[in-house]
């Protein structure tokens, strides 16, 4: 780390302080210039005049009456001022000394660990910024697969309670079909034998199926029987169109081949006039079977 050492020894001389040589080596040596050329001779060879009251009377340095440190010109002024904050300064006749070699060395190692240090100081920061962005980015992966996992969840429970539902009302109607049965056999039996034919029985012995109060589904999990016989599920909103689902289709399973939807029980093939209907108005909520059928 830090910069060759002849840049450095660049950056210490032409009386610069500390913060003047460390700000003139990170502009890679364009730094503010720290003295100024006397007038230069005409091309004829004579001297330009000067005011010698003028010259007696320029200010060998300034400075900051704030802390008392003495500046080379107006630019090293404007450096201190920014970094400082101070804003009183003065002209003085002090004489800013030259560096000597050694101090020149020690200002050298100076800068160079001040550079470190900076250095140092913004790699941690970029570390950080980094871990910050990683565990950022887990989070957010965290919370997707969290949120696919309810989903999932929330579909597979759906799907439970509406073969449950199924199951209860193919039983209930199996039953019926059951009893009218007996009742036909004890009818035949009796007509055959000469005796009365026994009334039915009331429909109330089959026991009653409560209806459970309507649910507004926000969801529905469709069932789609593919062009090729591939059975595949897909959730969507109750309120989305009939046209969402085509398009769904459409861009994963159709593969470019034209195709109509139907439902198998109650049959009912959809039309173009179906397609900006809701689902939840299709009376295709909390779940149907649909069934592709190849046009053409």
């Amino acid at each position: 780390m830090g910069f060759p050492a002849d840049k450095a020894e660049a950056a210490a001389g032409n009386n610069r302080n500390l913060d003047q040589a460390l700000d003139w080596i990170e502009k890679d040596g364009a730094g503010v210039p720290m003295e100024t050329e006397n007038p230069a001779s005409g091309t004829d060879g004579s001297s330009a005049m000067v005011d010698e009251e003028s010259v007696s009377a320029a200010a060998a340095s300034f400075k900051c009456d704030d802390c008392g440190k003495l500046l080379a010109n107006e630019d090293a002024i404007m450096f201190h001022a920014t970094k400082t904050k101070h804003e009183n300064f003065s002209e003085s006749q002090e004489q800013i000394k030259p560096l000597t070699p050694e101090e020149k060395a020690a200002k050298v190692l100076e800068i160079r660990e001040k550079i470190k240090v900076h250095q140092a100081k913004k790699a941690k920061i970029e570390a950080e910024e980094a871990r910050e962005k990683e565990r950022k980015r887990r989070e957010d992966g965290k919370a997707m697969i969290a949120h696919k996992e309810a989903a999932r969840d929330r579909e597979i429970r759906e799907a439970a309670q509406q073969r449950r539902r199924e199951k209860t009302e193919d039983e209930i109607a199996r039953q019926r079909v059951l009893e009218q049965i007996k009742a036909d056999k004890e009818a035949r039996k009796a007509k055959a034998a000469g005796q009365p034919v026994p009334e039915p029985k009331p429909a109330a012995s089959v026991a009653p199926v409560v209806a459970a109060p309507p649910k507004d589904y926000k969801s529905t999990t469709l069932q789609f029987r593919l062009l090729d016989g591939q059975m595949v599920r897909q959730q969507f909103q109750a309120d989305e169109p009939l046209a969402m689902v085509r398009a769904w289709i459409d861009t994963n399973h159709a593969n470019g081949v034209g195709f109509s939807l139907m439902t198998p029980f109650p049959r009912k093939v959809f039309t173009e006039d179906d397609m900006g209907t809701p689902l939840k108005a299709l009376n295709l909520v909390p779940s149907a079977n649909i069934v592709l059928n190849r046009l053409g």
